[in-house]
């Protein structure tokens, strides 16, 4: 095993000092010492020696005297020259309020699918779209990382254990479902509740395919079953693809004989979570925070009026979900001692898994092209971020 670079430096310095008064005969013994030590190439080896340490001549009441002393040369620092510059930076900023925060890692992936659009929309001159169609999420990470303010509220859980129906409802666990087929969904819901639970609040019930990552959000009066099952049958009549089961956690908004029954009705399976894991769920567990939190946020909400604004934020937030913002899911999880090291596919949109899908029929491809055809991104996002702040306003102050 070689020295490191600390021992080497040690020894060059002790080395140069015995190089220094050595006779010609004697420097051949030291550099063959040297090189045979350290590796270094004889020339290189000869040229740190003399340049580490050097003989001073001092002469004081007419003695001369002679010393060694070290050389400690300042190495210049390096003047690199950014390639990204204000404008790529000033543009990445304004890509990520354009495109809702979304973070570094589906950032990225975003820009490089619709570069051609927002050139379009934007001007960009063909060195801007080259810079932004190769900056790395980690560059963009950084250059986001000053604008990026933390949210120190959180969610508050809802859900409430219904012990009926286990006998009807089988267990299902995060691997059980075949992931490279689409139509089996995870089902969940969230509180837009603010800091309190008391009283009548809107909630969101949110549905993730497992394959895709495709996502639906319904914005519910409150969380009576018959809502429940209202809105699962119109997400089932609105996807462009077949619904072929649902799982739930054990909430009894969820977990309840009108939800079964529909499920029996249209030959859906249903299965549930095992209770207090909440790892069975995760795919549509991430979406509570990437998607919900993040449009609607944590203020509470409540009434009728409030809740059609809600609906029809969600229903152009989903395209944008579906058919234009990158998602990743997670390949696999490993634990080394107190780390869990965590790898992620590439971030595609929804859209772009199932049209990849060799398990989905071309009709059905045919159709979810037409359906993004017939999208303009800028027109969602300025949708969406209008109804956003009409939505904020109608919030109820915390009590």
């Amino acid at each position: 095993m070689g020295l490191d670079m600390k021992t080497k430096k040690k020894l060059t310095e002790e080395t140069a000092k015995r190089y220094c008064r050595a006779s010609k005969k004697e420097k051949t013994k030291i550099i063959d010492e040297f090189t045979a030590t350290t590796g270094y190439n004889r020339k290189y080896a000869i040229h740190v020696l003399k340049n580490s340490a050097q003989i001073r001549i001092t002469n004081f009441n007419n003695v001369r005297k002679e010393s060694i002393h070290t050389v400690h040369r300042q190495r210049r620092k390096r003047v690199y020259v950014p390639f990204y510059g204000s404008s790529v930076r000033a543009e990445i900023i304004r890509l990520w309020r354009f495109s809702t925060y979304l973070c570094a890692k589906r950032l990225v992936p975003f820009i490089r699918d619709n570069i051609d659009y927002l050139t379009g929309i934007f001007n960009y001159s063909p060195e801007l779209k080259s810079k932004l169609s190769r900056i790395s999420s980690a560059t963009t990470g950084r250059i986001l990382k000053p604008e990026i303010s933390r949210n120190l509220l959180r969610g508050i859980s809802s859900t409430r254990p219904a012990k009926n129906l286990n006998a009807l409802i089988p267990i299902r666990v995060f691997f059980d479902w075949d992931e490279r087929k689409p139509g089996f969904f995870e089902i969940d819901t969230v509180a837009n509740c603010g800091i309190c639970t008391s009283g009548q609040y809107i909630s969101t019930l949110t549905l993730t395919d497992v394959h895709s990552g495709w996502t639906e959000n319904r914005a519910l009066l409150n969380k009576a079953q018959r809502r429940v099952k209202e809105a699962v049958e119109d997400v089932r009549n609105c996807l462009p693809f077949a619904m072929k089961g649902i799982d739930s956690d054990n909430g009894s908004e969820l977990k309840n004989t009108q939800l079964l029954g529909w499920c029996n009705e249209h030959a859906i399976t249903f299965t549930r979570s095992r209770p207090y894991k909440k790892n069975d769920n995760c795919f549509v567990e991430q979406k509570n925070d990437s998607v919900v939190r993040r449009v609607v946020g944590y203020e509470r909400f409540e009434g009728e009026e409030t809740r059609f604004v809600m609906a029809e934020l969600y229903e152009s937030y989903n395209k944008l979900v579906n058919y234009f913002f990158p998602s990743m899911k997670i390949l696999s999880k490993e634990r080394v001692d107190a780390k869990v090291i965590k790898k992620y596919d590439k971030a595609k949109t929804p859209y772009t898994r199932l049209m990849e899908c060799a398990d989905l029929d071309e009709s059905t491809k045919v159709e979810l092209k037409r359906r993004k055809s017939s999208l303009d991104l800028r027109a969602l996002l300025e949708r969406t971020q209008e109804l956003q702040k009409k939505l904020t306003a109608m919030a109820v102050p915390w009590r």
